[in-house]
This record gives C-alpha cells, structure tokens and sequence, in this order.
C-alpha cells in the first residue's frame, strides 16, 4: 500500500456520524482531511552524494536530478564494458571477413620457425650421438691401457719382492733394489693415470648419453609447436568456422549486455523525479553516502489528492465504487469540489470486542477511500474536509 500522509480526528468524525447530517434535506455530511499520496524515491546504486539540487517544499518535474551518486566507479565501469564490446566485434569482424594477408604470412612464419626448431633439434641429436661414439671409442681405449698398466705394475711388483730377497742374500747391491723400486713406482704411476683416463671417458658417454635424451624430448616438443602451427595455418587459410563465428558472435552479445548493465547504472547514480509534484522530505545531504535501497527523498504527485472517510455498516448500502461525492473545505467555502470514491474497505474497523445487539454492530465503520478529480490547484494536503453524500431521495 502507498504511504500517505493522514490526520483523522476520529472522535469528531464518529460525532459527525452521529448527528443530524445524515437526516439533512438532500445529503449527508462527513468529515476527513486532505491526503496526498506519497512517493519515495529511492536509491538503486549506492555511493558519495556528491551534489543535491532540490529542497524540501520545491515543485519538482518528472525526471528532474535531485541529487548526484559520484559516477566515476559507474564511468570507469562503462568504459571497460566498451572497451570489451570493441574488442569482441574486432574478433567477429575479423573471422566474417576471412583470413589477412598478414595473419596469413604471420601463420606461415610460425610454422617455418618450428621446423627450423626440429632440424636444430635433430643437428643437436646428431652430435650428441657423434660425442657418445667418440667417448665409447676414447673409453675402449682408455680400459685398455688402463688393463695393461696394471698388469706392468703387477710384474715390477712382483720384480720388486725378487730383487728384495736377493738383496738380503747379498747377490745384488743397494742400488739394484732402487732401481726395481722405482720401476714400481712408475708402473703404479701409469697404472692411476690410465684409471682416471677411464672414468673421464666413462662420464664423457654418461654425458652424451644425457643430451641424446635431451634432443630427443626437444625434436618431440618442436614437432608438436610445427603441428599446431600447421594447424593454425590451415584454419587461417581456409577462414573462421560458423562454429567459430557464432562463438564470437555469442562473445560480442555478451560484451554488448554487460556495456548496456554499466550505461544503466551509470544513469541510476542520478536521482531523478519520479513524476510532477512536489518534495515533501529530503534524507540524504551533501557528503553523505546513500546506500543501495535507500530512501533519498519523499514527494508527492501534483495531481493524486485523496481524503479517507468512515462510514457506519448500517450505512454501507449507500455508497458504492465509482461514486461521485462533494467535497467542501472551509477556505473556499463557497465551492464544492467533486471526488469519486475509489475503494471500500472489506473489513470493519474500530470493532467492539463482544459484538451481540444490533445497535452494537451498528458503531462497526468501514473506511472509504475517495479520489478528488478537481480543483487540484486549491484544495492541499492537511486541508480539513466534509465529504457530501447525496441522501436516498435528494440527488447532488
């Protein structure tokens, strides 16, 4: 239900219904008082109110700014949407208008590059396989050698121990002895040079070994680039699929949705008049931070005036939906005004709690809603009214 602003002085109005206006020659009178209805406008963004240009009690057209949202988040917003959507009908464009030259000899680019990178790939391999052969060959060479060193550091040593005995027999001099010494010596040195020889030829094929497995793995990582750039090729040679268009094409409509989302919030950081009338309350300032769903302002249409009246059920038959009825207020007590009732309440209000005798039902009201349809530039809000109702045999 619409807020309205009401001021009902219910015991006078029960008063009215009571005396003698309902027994007038042509019609009965009832009190009320002029109601506007009232209109929130309310924030549907939030953010810094960064300007307020309407004031309490100004008349205010439908559409007019009240009040400003700071905008720069919304503007920032908006153009990366924009931005996007651009983007999106370049791609679609693009894939309409079928391959360039340009992405055409870029395409044929990448795919010599890869198998530039295979033949790299295989030359590496190529050597690798050479070093591995050269370091098996050093490494036969090297076990030979070194075979043959430890077979002439056997024999001196065993020189060595003939030589030591005949010393001690006294069959050969001191000097004899040093010598078979140092043949031993030199034997032995042979013997770990030949042995260091081995395992620098042994790791030299280990090594080899290594990048043998190495190039293997990049002639098969630069096999599958040459694919997928032969692939690529291809596709750009024979154009975009429908399939890759209404991809794009879902892309672009997308981007131009969220673009549309950004425009519309960019235009709710303006407050803005829900229709004529005028301001009635202003709960948002300068400064201040509105949040989303906020009340900002309180106003009410120019040309929406109401007045509720209360109505006893046993005079309930009298009125009806769509009725005209007259409307008296005391600043223009020489005119009537007319008004058209525009709904009666279903339920009863201001019911005794035990309701037994008829004349006990009889203090039962029921509320009538009555719309006015003229002399709207006289007749404002809080404006005490009687309302007439033409009796059963008179007529308005």
């Amino acid at each position: 239900m619409k807020p309205i602003v009401r001021s009902i002085c219910i015991g006078g109005l029960l008063l009215a219904l009571s005396g003698c206006n309902w027994t007038a020659e042509n019609h009965s009178s009832l009190s009320s008082t002029i109601e506007a209805i009232e209109l929130p406008i309310v924030a549907e963004v939030g953010g810094l109110v960064t300007n307020v240009t309407a004031e309490e009690g100004s008349t205010v057209k439908k559409g007019q700014v009240l009040a400003q949202i700071d905008k720069r988040s919304y503007q920032m917003t908006v153009a990366e949407a924009q931005a996007a959507l651009d983007q999106a009908t370049a791609k679609l464009e693009e894939a309409r208008a079928g391959s360039r030259d340009t992405t055409i000899q870029r395409s044929m680019a990448n795919v010599q590059q890869a198998n530039a990178n295979i033949q790299l790939a295989q030359a590496r391999k190529n050597q690798a396989q050479a070093g591995k052969a050269r370091a098996a060959e050093q490494m036969t060479q090297a076990e030979s050698q070194w075979q043959g060193a430890q077979q002439t550091l056997l024999y001196q040593q065993k020189r060595l121990e003939e030589a030591t005995a005949l010393f001690e027999k006294g069959a050969i001099s001191a000097k004899d002895l040093d010598t078979q010494k140092e043949a031993v010596n030199q034997a032995k040195t042979q013997a770990d040079q030949w042995a260091a020889q081995v395992a620098q030829t042994q790791a030299q094929y280990h090594s080899a070994q290594e990048d043998i497995a190495a190039t293997v793995a990049q002639i098969g990582t630069a096999q599958a680039a040459q694919a997928a750039a032969q692939a690529d090729l291809d596709q750009v040679k024979e154009g975009s699929t429908d399939y890759a268009i209404r991809a794009l094409l879902a892309a672009q409509q997308q981007a131009k949705a969220k673009l549309d989302q950004a425009l519309l919030q960019l235009e709710k950081s303006k407050i803005t008049a829900t229709d004529d009338g005028t301001l009635l309350r202003s709960s948002i300032e300068q400064g201040e931070v509105a949040k989303t769903g906020a009340t900002l302002f309180t106003m009410m249409k120019s040309d929406q005036l109401e007045l509720v009246v209360y109505i006893p059920e046993a005079q309930l038959n009298r009125v009806k939906k769509g009725q005209k009825v007259g409307i008296k207020v005391d600043a223009y007590p020489e005119e009537t005004f007319t008004g058209t009732i525009s709904r009666i309440s279903e339920k009863a209000e201001f019911t005794p709690k035990n309701v037994q005798t008829p004349d006990e039902r009889t203090k039962l009201v029921f509320a009538v809603t009555i719309h006015i349809t003229d002399g709207l530039d006289k007749i404002k809000p809080g404006m005490p009214a009687d309302v007439l109702l033409a009796d059963e045999e008179g007529g308005q």
